[in-house]
């Protein structure tokens, strides 16, 4: 489904005046990590999407510091998040599945 372009344009200046009017209120300045935030705080980014992407741009480090064994990566990641290697597994299928040219990408050894 796509979205027209008014909608996300009124998105954009419905969410500005909103952070602005949150910056003002808490006596701070606008930044990016505040924007983040508060994005967070009024739930438009939610804990799913906060977990998946977590867990997928951590695996991306990790992966090849455990020189690219996935298992031992997984592992690694669910003892750190305390979050079962079945559910870390789950996530980086989730994530294979809109790009999974660029996911293998990602995540393929150098030269290989």
């Amino acid at each position: 489904m796509e979205i027209r372009k008014q909608v996300l344009d009124k998105f954009q200046e419905h969410l500005d005046m909103s952070y602005q009017s949150y910056c003002d209120r808490h006596g701070i300045q606008k930044s990016f990590s505040g924007f983040i935030s508060f994005m967070i705080d009024q739930e438009l980014i939610g804990q799913v999407a906060i977990k998946r992407y977590t867990v997928i741009q951590e695996f991306k480090e990790a992966y090849p510091l455990h020189n690219y064994h996935k298992t031992n990566t997984v592992t690694t990641l669910s003892d750190k998040f305390n979050i079962p290697s079945r559910t870390i597994w789950g996530i980086l299928k989730y994530g294979e599945q809109f790009s999974k040219e660029k996911f293998y990408n990602d995540f393929r050894k150098p030269n290989s």
